[in-house]
């Protein structure tokens, strides 16, 4: 009994270095300099981990000059679910020249699941230009409506 008691502690032990030394590589990997693709696979790991240590650097990425980047750091923020994000993904919403990106910030703001939000959507309805995102705000309304 001992001996599986030590060897299940080990095994945490171990699992609990890794995960650690995995978060502070991820982390990183989010700075802004490096390739599209290494700072992708990071945001995508930071969703994927849940990782509210990552928020901060999560939202100086939606300033990035490439779309993709703006995407992934926009769809790990509202997986990660943190309410801190939500000013700065309303700013996506309304301010981002990409319509994946605004449609992705969307879907985060709904996954978060704020009332703080309800004031941006209403605005971004207004001021859409793109059919897809704007087919989305409209059928949010009409949800928000039925409640």
């Amino acid at each position: 009994m001992k001996k599986s008691s030590i060897l299940a502690s080990l095994l945490l032990f171990v699992t609990v270095s890794v995960f650690a030394a995995d978060v502070d590589k991820y982390m990183a990997d989010l700075d802004p300099a490096k390739d599209e693709k290494i700072i992708i696979t990071a945001a995508d790991w930071m969703r994927d981990n849940k990782e509210d240590k990552a928020v901060s650097r999560l939202v100086a990425l939606l300033s990035d000059s490439r779309d993709m980047v703006r995407l992934h750091a926009v769809m790990a923020l509202g997986y990660i679910g943190e309410e801190d994000a939500l000013d700065a993904i309303h700013k996506v919403i309304l301010n981002d020249t990409n319509a994946s990106v605004r449609y992705t910030a969307v879907l985060s703001v709904m996954r978060i699941g704020s009332d703080k939000s309800k004031a941006t959507l209403e605005q971004a309805k207004l001021q859409e230009t793109d059919p897809v995102t704007k087919d989305l705000l409209e059928k949010l309304e009409k949800k928000s409506k039925e409640k």
